[in-house]
């Protein structure tokens, strides 16, 4: 990675963790961009030319734990995993990828249910990132049966999702029991 890239990521890390650390603290809808660039130390100019908004930084951190969740399985060698364990383990990696975030992202997840661009845009990204999810695991998710597959791993995350944003232990044993849940009904019906 270059010096301009490393230090993009860096910069991002810090939009990140101030993004998140004021919608945990304000909520969503009062966080500004001035308020997030004033904690990043960072240009507000500078803030608005890498994202635009705040719809732009939660696009780069939904990239960035999409990176992040990738790069955690590319270094493992799943050869000898089952379709089922990729998934847990996928979904487990992004939970926690998210783990920094969570309060700012419990936040960010009830203000857009109140703002049909952000449902819009949240939704948009969520495919995104479960797509990716399946076909690491080895799942076509092109044709009719693939956006079957991407919807109901959406179905998934979202209801784990609920789950994780309230596990307050060590080794999400909550999150991870309601993942087996799911995926055990999932292959059920599959």
């Amino acid at each position: 990675m270059g010096d301009h890239a490393k230090d993009r990521v860096s910069g991002d890390g810090k939009i990140f963790l101030a993004s998140m650390d004021i919608a945990a603290s304000l909520g969503w809808e009062r966080c500004s961009l001035s308020d997030i660039a004033t904690k990043a130390e960072i240009d507000i100019a500078d803030l608005t030319e890498l994202h635009g908004d705040k719809i732009g930084i939660l696009r780069a951190l939904a990239k960035f734990i999409d990176s992040k969740t990738l790069t955690g399985l590319d270094s493992e060698d799943g050869s000898d995993i089952s379709v089922r364990e990729n998934l847990l383990e996928s979904l487990m990696l992004r939970f926690d990828t998210m783990a920094p975030y969570k309060s700012g992202i419990a936040n960010v997840a009830r203000a857009t249910l109140a703002n049909p661009r952000n449902v819009i845009e949240g939704s948009w990204a969520l495919a995104r990132s479960m797509r990716e999810t399946l076909s690491m695991a080895g799942l076509s998710t092109s044709g009719p049966l693939g956006m079957i597959r991407v919807k109901a791993m959406m179905i998934i995350f979202l209801d784990v999702f609920r789950v994780w944003i309230d596990d307050q232990s060590p080794d999400l044993s909550a999150t991870l029991r309601r993942l087996d849940e799911r995926l055990n009904q999932a292959e059920s019906l599959a």
